[in-house]
């Protein structure tokens, strides 16, 4: 169950997604709600987007996006979106079921870095979320503190996502470089219970939705209250 009060903190942190994601006129807002990994009574993958023929007002495509996010989340899902814009011809809506492929992504704007624990089949405990920010802190100063420059950093409720602005083309060439920069990183940074991943280069990637819970595995309470595994909200980090 989850209480009122915490349902009006989501609805706080949700509207940060479009300070990371800006959206155009004629930008499609897709939503992907997958059920968590070993989460009991699992339901079907739902894929719905939001059209400007649907919602011409931005401001209106923006609340139908949060209120079904929000509602998929409440029932049980964990809620993604793609970071990357989508072509405004993309035939996806809220009935049809459709799920945005690579090639409905017109461009490349980042290039996420997935920092997750080694091991993620239950949820983590608060150890093991400040292990992996403490890796993902040395990257944050080596792109972006010692360049002055603010990270764009969320904490995905079991990891850490960081985004690294860029502008490449969706194209072979696109999908080569972001493979190259994961791979270096990987070399740079995992350490033997942190890991990036080096398989989210793919342009139609999708990722979690700040102000949303994730679910992963079965939530376990420590007697001691040390070691607690249990569900977080995925937020924006100032």
């Amino acid at each position: 169950m989850i209480w009122p009060v915490e349902k009006a903190r989501q609805r706080v942190a949700i509207v940060k997604t479009w300070d990371l994601f800006p959206v155009c006129q004629k930008d499609p807002l897709h939503i992907r709600a997958i059920w968590g990994k070993r989460v009991p009574n699992p339901l079907p993958t739902k894929n719905i987007t939001f059209t400007e023929a649907a919602y011409r007002n931005i401001a209106d495509r923006k609340q139908a996006f949060e209120n079904e996010a929000l509602r998929l989340n409440w029932q049980g899902y964990n809620i993604y979106t793609c970071f990357n814009r989508i072509r405004p011809d993309f035939a996806g809506d809220e009935h049809n079921g459709l799920a945005v492929k690579d090639r409905d992504i017109i461009a490349r704007r980042y290039i996420l870095i997935d920092f997750d624990r080694d091991a993620t089949s239950q949820p983590a405990t608060d150890d093991e979320i400040d292990a992996v920010f403490a890796v993902a802190h040395r990257l944050e100063h080596d792109f972006f503190f010692d360049k002055g420059h603010d990270p764009i950093t969320v904490c995905s409720g079991n990891g850490v996502h960081i985004y690294l602005p860029v502008n490449l083309p969706n194209d072979k060439a696109g999908k080569a470089m972001c493979q190259k920069v994961l791979k270096a990183l990987a070399t740079k940074y995992d350490t033997e219970a942190v890991k990036v991943d080096t398989s989210v280069y793919n342009a139609a990637r999708i990722t979690k939705v700040p102000g949303t819970i994730a679910r992963k595995g079965i939530e376990v309470l420590d007697p001691n209250d040390l070691h607690d595994r249990y569900y977080r909200m995925a937020s924006v980090v100032k």
